[in-house]
């Protein structure tokens, strides 16, 4: 695609981030299919009405508006900044910007990307780590791969249009460092699984804008505190059913919930398995229950 680029010019000091957009992604847009109308469409520069958004009681100030938003039929599904070839666009605020960009409940955009020039790296919410990342100079090479998840025709990744992205990987997105301490008073779960001996784990919601899932760590001497916060008929049924096959517990959360308070630090590792990744908390204290809303 760029045969004929001279890339020595990203080095000069003229070749800024207009110049990334027009010399280097406008080809790179029109190959995947996008235009300015019709269904499968590209917006320039798409101003959010409420920059911010609310994860439980961090409000996290979106400060950047990038470059390109792609639609399919009105919906987002994957936006693209474009940076000047000296700015970093692997691990930087760039990164966590373009993150809480297409998180936000305006956008909810599944992927991300950012382009300096001199790397394109795309992003999935899910997911840590680049899901794709390469030389501009090697396009050629992994075309297939590019235009299979952002050609206009596949609408990036349908079926993962709904999803709570991961509380950890949120704040590690936005700056956090690890063993960073989360608090709640009252949380709720229907999921309680055996990861190997004497290591459990149970997901939770965190309330916000966009609603993200959050994955607690703990012990045995742990789980048998958690439990004695519940009915005593929950508690027996959950610890015969983490004795067998497939060793974990799982209720219908109209139906019933594990209701609990939580102390926990986040974990300096990322998680993976083959859909996403995520970024655990590792429980300090499992506390009773407090449920302001209802007091």
């Amino acid at each position: 695609m760029f045969e004929d680029f001279d890339f020595t010019v990203l080095d000069g000091p003229d070749f800024k981030e207009d110049s990334v957009r027009e010399e280097l992604l406008v080809p790179i847009i029109k190959a995947l299919g996008y235009s300015v109308a019709g269904d499968r469409r590209v917006i320039r520069s798409k101003s959010l009405i409420h920059p911010y958004v609310s994860i439980g009681s961090q409000r996290k100030k979106i400060s950047i508006i990038p470059d390109y938003v792609f639609l399919s039929d009105a919906k987002p599904l994957w936006i693209l900044d474009a940076k000047s070839p000296r700015e970093d666009v692997f691990k930087s605020s760039n990164v966590e910007q373009a993150y809480s960009y297409a998180i936000h409940p305006d956008i909810r955009a599944e992927l991300y990307a950012l382009c300096n020039g001199h790397e394109f790296i795309l992003y999935q919410v899910k997911k840590f780590d680049p899901i794709l990342r390469f030389d501009l100079r090697d396009i050629d090479s992994v075309w297939e791969q590019l235009y299979r998840i952002l050609n206009s025709s596949i609408q990036g990744n349908p079926e993962l249009v709904e999803y709570d992205p991961d509380f950890g990987i949120f704040l590690c997105r936005t700056g956090a460092h690890s063993e960073t301490e989360f608090v709640a008073p009252f949380c709720r779960s229907c999921f309680i699984g055996k990861m190997e001996d004497d290591k459990y784990t149970t997901i939770t919601t965190v309330p916000g804008d966009v609603d993200m899932a959050m994955s607690l760590h703990f012990n045995q001497v742990q789980l048998e505190r958690l439990l004695s916060f519940q009915p005593v008929q929950l508690a027996n049924a959950t610890r015969a059913g983490l004795k067998r096959q497939p060793y974990h517990v799982s209720f219908d959360p109209s139906e019933i919930e594990f209701n609990f308070g939580v102390v926990a630090n986040l974990s300096p590792d990322v998680e993976h398995n083959a859909e996403e990744s995520w970024v655990p908390f590792e429980v300090t204290e499992f506390t009773a229950p407090v449920d302001w809303e209802s007091t």
